[in-house]
């Protein structure tokens, strides 16, 4: 006599096929809960930090910087200060122009630009110190108003004669483009000066700048030192043939 065959309850099959649905949809959830958070810490972070080409600023107050491992943390470039004046040379620019150029980093270096000395004499003494040294990007001419001119800034026409006079020396040595760097209220002095030079913006919140190219904001921390922070407003791709 045949063995028969013990039936299933026919709410089984729907048990089972409501469970696997279940199943993939609390996978499907997993997931999704994953790339939120994902998503949420990506819009923790603030300022520079937002911005995935970023670069750092280094002087010789900064000491001896770590170049493999700003690279390792994601740094995009770095910005040297060279000369300040028609007679500062920083002291650390060789040793850090040497191993950043070497590090795989793109390189950019810059003049600190005073009020007190001859633009002409500054260019003349930017281009003996620095030489061929002038990196990948373009070049940086600061203009801050320091000391007594942060209350008595000179008067916007003769900002504008003096840092022309420099770039119009300065080009009598090399044709690589320029970024003005400087607080929005500086640079707002140099409106229309060489227009096909970039903008640095040294601000505390998300420049709004005509022409902005770099934003400088905060800190950036590699190999546990804290170094001054920039992002390029724009790819890559764009940075590179920025100093072309």
């Amino acid at each position: 006599m045949a063995r028969r065959r013990r039936k299933r309850p026919i709410y089984s099959n729907t048990y089972i096929k409501r469970r696997r649905i279940w199943m993939v949809v609390g996978v499907l959830l997993a997931v999704t809960l994953v790339a939120l958070g994902g998503w949420l810490w990506t819009q923790r972070k603030t300022g520079v930090a937002k911005y995935p080409v970023r670069g750092v600023v280094l002087s010789q107050s900064d000491g001896s910087a770590d170049f493999q491992a700003l690279q390792s943390s994601g740094v995009a470039f770095v910005y040297l200060k060279s000369t300040q004046g028609a007679s500062f040379f920083d002291d650390s620019f060789a040793t850090n122009y040497q191993q950043a150029s070497g590090s795989g980093l793109e390189v950019g270096v810059y003049h600190y630009f005073s009020f007190d000395s001859d633009p002409g004499a500054q260019a003349d003494y930017f281009a003996e110190k620095v030489g061929k040294n002038i990196g990948t990007l373009p070049i940086g001419l600061r203009v801050v108003f320091y000391g007594g001119y942060a209350d008595h800034p000179p008067k916007p026409a003769v900002l504008k004669a003096k840092v022309q006079a420099f770039i119009v020396e300065l080009r009598r040595y090399t044709t690589r483009p320029l970024v003005l760097m400087g607080s929005p209220t500086a640079l707002g002095e140099l409106k229309g000066l060489d227009r096909s030079a970039k903008r640095w913006v040294i601000s505390g919140g998300r420049p709004r700048f005509d022409g902005a190219a770099f934003w400088q904001d905060g800190t950036l921390t590699a190999a546990g030192t804290a170094y001054t922070a920039v992002a390029f407003m724009g790819s890559k791709q764009a940075l590179k043939a920025a100093g072309e």
